[in-house]
C-alpha cells in the first residue's frame, strides 16, 4: 500500500470536485494528494506550487504534462482523467496507482531479484518505447518516478517530458535527478531517447543493488562519477548486467535504444534458461498414445488419455479403461483456478515458429496470477498480478496478430495484458461494480461486450480502448454471454429474466426467456442453454423461444458457476464433469477420472486444432480431454 501524509494547514481540502484525503509525495513542481469522487473513486490530484502560480513558464510546463501523458496512455503510464485551471492554479487529475515507489519498495522489501527484477526492467523497458515512439523524452526516470503498483509498475512524471528537438540545455535550465542524469544533461548537450535509457539502467541498477550507482554523496561528486567514472555493476545478476552495461555508455549513439534493450533482454534471457524449460522449437500436438471413444445418441466424444490404446463401445468398457491412464494434466494442485480461457501463442518468444500452438490462460486465485500453461509439456511460460480481489471474466484472444489476455474484476475494472510485449498490465475502470465481460468479433475487428452490474452495457474495442458501440442501459445485470456473430448479446438480467439484445438495433429486444433463479447463459447453434440455480440447465430454442429439455442437478449435488455448450455438446459440473447432448438432455457420458467434488472452472476450446475440454478443480491438476462431434 502507498504511504499518505495527513494534511497539513494551508494545503487544500478539495480540487475539482475531488476531496483530498492526503498527501502522496512532493515535487518541485507540486504536490500530489490523495483524492476520492463523490462515487467513492480514488484518483491522484496534483496542484502546482502556490509560489510558481505566477511562473508562465511553470504553469505552460504543469498544463503540458496532461498532453505529453495523454499520447503514451495504456502504457504503463498512470492515465491522465482531467486537467485545468482553478482559482488560477492548475491541477492535473490521473489514475491512482494502489503502490510505493520504487525508491520507498526498495527501502522497505531490499533490492529485486531473478525473475521479478527482469520483469520490471522489461516493463520499464516497454513503457519507454512507447514514449519514444510518441517522441517524447521523459528526462526525468528514477525510482522514484517508477510506481510499484498492483497490476505492474507504472512510469509516471512527465512535467519535465519533452520532444527531442525542444530539450532544453543547461546554459537554460539544466533538468533531471543528479543520481540519474546521462552524462549530456549534466554536460549540457541535447537530451535525446538515449538519455532516457542512461537513466532507465542506473535506475535498474537501483532496483538489481538497492543502492544509487554513482554515489549519494554531494552533487558534484555524482556528477563527476558519470561523467567520468565506470559504473560498477558487480552486484547486478546476468542478464541484465551487460544490458545495463551498453545503456551506461558516455557516447549517446553508442548506446542501444528501449527497443532494442527488449529485444536484448529476451534473447539473454533464453540463452540462460535452463534446458529443461525451454520451449521446443517444433509444434507439439495435443495428442497422446491412444483415445477411448464413446458414440451415443449420433454424437462421439473422445476423451483424451496418456497410454490408452484400447476402444470401447459403450460407457461402463469406456470408463473402464479411462479409469487407470486419466486425462492429460499441469499445473499445480495445490492452487485454486476461478476462471479458464484458451488461445494461441504464436507471438510469443520460442514459440513463433510453432504455428498456432495451444496456450492455457488461468486465474490462478491462490498465488494471484494470470498464468499462462502449455498444458502438453506441462509447462509454466509466464505470469502477471490478476490485480482484482476476484476475476469474474476471462479472456484470450488476437489484437492484430498479437495474443492478447482480457479479465474483468468485481471491482468494475477491466486488465489487458499482451503478453509478447512483457508484463505490463493495462488497468482500465469501465464499471462502478462488477464487470462481466465476453470477446466477440464486431464488425472485423476484436471487442469486449461489458455488462456493468449498476445497469449498462457497453462494446469495448480492444485495439483503441474505446467505446465502440455507445452505452445501453438496462436492468441490472448479473451475467451475460454472446453469439458467436457478435451481433447478437444473450444477458441474464437480475430478476433471472435473460434477454436477446441487438446491441447495434437501439433498444429492440428480440427474444426474452422467462428463467427465475437464472445465473448464466451460453449460446451455440441456434440453441440457448440458461443456468437455473437449483434446477440446473435449461436448454432453449433461439428461433422459437421454446424450451427444449432440461438437465436437472441431482440432489445435494454442486453446479459449477462455468459450463460450456458447443454444437453438439453441452459440458456441465454436475457431481465432477459430464458431458450432455444438448437437444435431447440426455447424458453422453461422465468423465471417470474428475466425476464427484466441485468443479472450480471450465472451459472449451481449440488446442493445436483439437475441440479440448480444459477442467479445475480444488487440489487437483488441472486436467485436459479432447472433445469431438459427429
Amino acid at each position: 500500500m502507498v504511504e499518505v501524509r495527513r494534511l497539513r494547514s494551508g494545503e487544500p481540502r478539495e480540487v475539482a470536485g475531488y476531496r483530498l484525503l492526503g498527501v502522496l509525495g512532493d515535487g518541485g513542481q507540486g504536490s500530489v494528494y490523495l483524492g476520492e469522487d463523490a462515487d467513492g473513486g480514488q484518483a491522484a490530484v496534483k496542484v502546482l506550487h502556490a509560489r510558481l502560480v505566477t511562473d508562465r513558464r511553470a504553469v505552460r510546463r504543469f498544463l503540458a504534462e496532461a498532453q505529453t501523458a495523454e499520447k503514451v496512455a495504456g502504457h504503463g503510464t498512470a492515465r491522465v482523467m482531467e486537467a485545468g485551471v482553478l482559482d488560477d492554479r492548475p491541477y492535473l487529475v490521473s489514475e491512482f496507482v494502489d503502490g510505493p515507489s520504487l525508491q520507498q519498495y526498495v527501502a522497505g522489501n531490499g533490492p529485486l531479484r531473478g525473475a521479478d527484477l527482469l520483469a520490471l526492467a522489461v516493463a520499464t523497458a516497454t513503457s519507454l518505447a512507447a514514449i519514444h515512439e510518441a517522441e517524447i523524452v521523459h528526462r526525468d526516470f528514477k525510482p522514484n518516478n517508477v510506481l510499484m503498483g498492483p497490476d505492474g509498475p507504472r512510469v509516471i512524471d512527465f512535467g519535465v517530458a519533452r520532444t527531442p528537438d525542444s530539450a532544453t540545455t543547461a546554459t537554460s535550465s539544466v533538468v533531471g535527478t543528479p543520481g540519474y542524469m546521462a552524462p549530456e544533461q549534466i554536460s549540457g548537450e541535447p537530451v535525446t531517447p538515449a538519455s532516457d535509457m542512461f537513466a532507465w539502467a542506473s535506475t535498474m541498477a537501483y532496483a538489481a543493488t538497492g543502492v544509487s550507482l554513482f554515489g549519494g554523496d554531494s552533487i558534484p561528486a555524482v556528477m563527476h562519477r558519470i561523467l567520468n567514472a565506470d559504473p560498477d555493476l558487480t552486484g547486478v545478476e546476468e542478464p541484465l548486467r551487460s544490458v545495463l552495461s551498453s545503456c551506461l555508455a558516455k557516447v549517446p549513439a553508442h548506446r542501444p535504444g528501449a527497443a532494442e534493450v527488449l529485444t536484448s533482454l529476451a534473447k539473454r534471457t533464453q540463452e540462460t534458461r535452463p534446458a529443461a524449460r525451454r520451449v521446443k522449437r517444433r509444434r507439439r500436438r495435443l495428442a497422446v498414445a491412444g483415445m477411448a471413444v464413446l458414440i451415443l445418441g449420433g454424437g462421439a466424444i473422445g476423451l483424451l488419455t496418456r497410454g490408452n490404446t484400447g476402444q470401447g463401445g459403450n460407457p461402463a468398457e469406456a470408463s473402464e479403461m479411462n479409469a487407470g491412464n486419466g486425462p492429460m494434466v499441469f499445473g499445480n494442485d495445490s492452487d485454486t483456478i476461478s476462471k479458464i480461457a484458451i488461445g494461441t501463442g504464436d507471438d510469443m518468444g520460442d514459440m513463433k515458429d510453432m504455428g498456432n500452438v495451444g496456450i492455457v490462460a488461468v486465474a490462478n486465485e491462490t498465488k494471484g496470477r494470470i498464468q499462462l500453461w502449455l498444458p502438453d509439456m506441462q509447462d509454466l511460460l509466464d505470469q502477471v498480478p490478476i490485480g482484482t480481489k476476484k476475476v469474474t471474466s476471462l479472456a484470450f484472444t488476437k489484437v492484430g496478430k498479437q495474443s492478447v489476455v482480457v479479465w474483468a474484476g468485481v471491482e468494475g475494472v477491466v486488465r489487458t495484458w499482451t503478453p509478447s510485449k512483457g508484463k505490463q498490465v493495462v488497468a482500465t475502470q469501465v464499471c462502478k461494480g462488477h464487470v462481466t465481460l465476453s470477446v466477440v468479433p464486431v464488425k472485423q475487428r476484436p471487442a469486449a461486450y461489458l455488462m456493468c452490474s449498476e445497469g449498462f452495457m457497453r462494446v469495448w474495442d480492444l485495439a483503441t480502448k474505446a467505446n465502440h458501440g455507445g452505452v445501453r442501459r438496462m436492468p441490472e445485470v448479473t451475467d451475460a454471454t454472446w453469439a458467436g456473430t457478435g451481433t447478437d448479446v444473450f444477458a441474464v438480467l437480475s430478476k433471472g429474466v435473460v434477454q436477446q439484445i441487438d446491441p447495434w438495433g437501439g433498444a429492440k429486444k428480440t427474444m426474452t426467456v422467462q428463467a427465475a433463479r437464472a445465473s448464466g447463459v451460453e449460446v451455440a447453434a441456434g440453441l440457448v442453454a440458461v443456468r437455473v440455480n437449483g434446477v440446473g440447465v435449461r436448454m432453449y430454442d433461439q428461433k422459437t423461444n421454446r424450451l427444449r429439455c432440461t438437465v436437472k442437478v441431482p440432489s445435494k449435488s454442486a453446479l459449477a458457476d462455468d459450463f460450456a455448450l458447443t454444437k453438439n455438446a453441452l459440458v456441465t459440473g454436475i457431481n465432477g464433469v459430464t458431458v450432455w447432448n444438448p437437444r435431447t438432455c440426455k447424458r453422453l457420458y461422465t468423465m471417470s477420472d474428475i466425476s464427484g467434488g466441485p468443479v472450480t472452472a471450465l472451459t472449451v476450446g481449440q488446442l493445436d486444432g483439437v475441440q479440448s475440454l480444459v477442467v479445475a478443480k480444488p487440489k487437483e491438476e488441472l486436467a485436459v480431454w479432447e472433445l469431438r462431434g459427429p
